[in-house]
């Protein structure tokens, strides 16, 4: 039986006209036999060919692993894609836990046309009804395939952070739309669909003798990121708050926060991390992602202090010559959105660090 805990509350070009060619004498025996020949070959052919249904999966740029019994992640291949919003053309990393009871799923990915992919990939293992779907972030590259699980009747969990900021998009959504054909075509079909439930700090899920906990950081620092956590299966998905050789996004989470809280992490009885991007990773590809944070913070803060501007700090650091990572276009970013912080906070005593949520 699913039960859960929670504390908090809920939330102009032209065609072409072919004649059809006429046959001369002669040739209708011709053109018959080739005919038969190939109604033969074809029928032939398919009673060695997977099923339709199958031959769809086979073409799928993913891959979806098992890291745990009945705990699998779906990772996307590295690729820029043409539908959705252009901002999110990189699809992040998303998993699912089957249960007799049902299934959850962690993330949606950057449109429904992935999430269906899932959602195919859910299927071919369980007949059980999706009953959750946890968002662990607010950005479209993890919840825009929402709308297929909503349609699956499951209930969507996040935070009311990533309420709040999802809100916030779908206002500015139109105007962005207007006169953006490019936009408009991308986004044609798509429903971005919101959380149907939020939780203020923490929400236990119990599937069949086992929980799962669903973090959230309720503070200005990370207000939009949530972490679901397996304490049995040993498995963490903490999204966005960890990159598997990709160059995060770090917009306006506090950095230093950030990678105090990547130190709790690494120190849980954890053996499997799944990332907003790449594949799954242990303490050591966790690790290495908190030290990258860390050389940033540094090299940052040493430029302010020897009295550089942001354009000498990006000519001058430049992460791609040292981390050979994906999602290059977002490293010039990181820089800045560090050289923000801490320049608005320099002279400033930093908040001791919170703990992460038990």
């Amino acid at each position: 039986m699913w039960t859960s805990d929670a504390k908090g509350r809920a939330a102009p070009g032209s065609l072409e006209c072919r004649q059809p060619r006429v046959a001369r004498r002669g040739e209708e025996k011709t053109m018959e036999g080739r005919y038969t020949r190939l109604l033969v070959l074809f029928f032939s052919a398919a009673l060695f060919l997977p099923p339709l249904r199958s031959l769809f999966a086979l073409g799928g740029r993913y891959e979806v692993r098992e890291i745990t019994p009945h705990v699998f992640v779906w990772i996307p291949e590295d690729i820029r894609d043409q539908d959705g919003d252009p901002e999110f053309s990189r699809a992040g990393t998303a998993g699912f836990i089957i249960a007799p009871e049902g299934v959850v799923v962690v993330d949606t990915t950057n449109n429904p046309f992935h999430a269906r992919e899932l959602l195919y990939e859910i299927r071919r293992r369980t007949d059980a009804p999706v009953k959750y779907v946890i968002d662990t972030d607010s950005e479209f590259d993890h919840t825009l395939g929402n709308e297929v699980f909503w349609d699956q009747e499951a209930s969507i969990i996040s935070t009311p952070a990533v309420l709040s900021e999802l809100r916030r998009y779908l206002q500015d959504l139109p105007a962005r739309l207007e006169g953006d054909w490019k936009l408009q075509a991308r986004m044609r079909g798509i429903h971005p669909t919101l959380p149907s439930q939020t939780i203020e700090s923490e929400l236990t899920l119990h599937l069949a003798g086992n929980e799962m906990k669903l973090l959230s950081f309720a503070d200005r620092d990370l207000p939009a990121n949530a972490a679901a956590y397996l304490p049995q299966a040993k498995v963490l998905f903490l999204g966005d708050l960890f990159e598997n050789g990709f160059f995060p996004r770090v917009g306006s989470r506090n950095v230093r926060r950030w990678i105090e809280i990547l130190r709790q992490f690494e120190s849980r009885e954890v053996e499997t991390y799944v990332p907003g991007h790449g594949a799954p990773g242990g303490k050591k590809e966790l690790a290495e992602f908190r030290q990258f944070l860390e050389w940033l913070t540094s090299e940052v803060e040493t430029s302010i202090h020897q009295g550089k501007s942001l354009d000498q700090v990006k000519t001058a650091l430049r992460p791609l010559e040292n981390y050979r990572w994906r999602a290059p276009e977002l490293a010039p970013s990181a820089v800045e959105a560090v050289f923000s912080q801490l320049a608005g906070a320099r002279g400033a005593a930093p908040a001791p660090a919170k703990p992460a949520n038990q």
